[in-house]
């Protein structure tokens, strides 16, 4: 092991196991998924898509509930005021 990786390896140790963790997610996305699948499970381009388009599809779906003039900015706006009042 050289002393670059003996160094890696006595950082990690000092780590606790969600840095770990997130470390390994790191690393898998560094080298495209090919290390540790089982620790960490991380989509691949074809999943993560498809996981996007249906929720895309599912938002789309959303709006046919709701009124024409529905206007989202507006309601945040008016649900601020009413829960935390004027600041002004």
């Amino acid at each position: 092991m050289s002393a670059l990786q003996d160094q890696a390896v006595r950082m990690i140790y000092d780590l606790s196991d969600d840095n770990v963790s997130f470390l390994i997610e790191i690393i898998q996305r560094l080298m495209h998924g090919n290390v540790g699948k089982k620790s960490v499970r991380i989509l691949s381009n074809d999943e993560g898509l498809q996981a996007f388009r249906r929720l895309n599809e599912a938002r789309m779906e959303i709006w046919d509930y709701l009124p024409e003039d529905f206007d989202p900015d507006k309601e945040l706006e008016e649900a601020r005021k009413e829960r935390y009042g004027s600041i002004d």
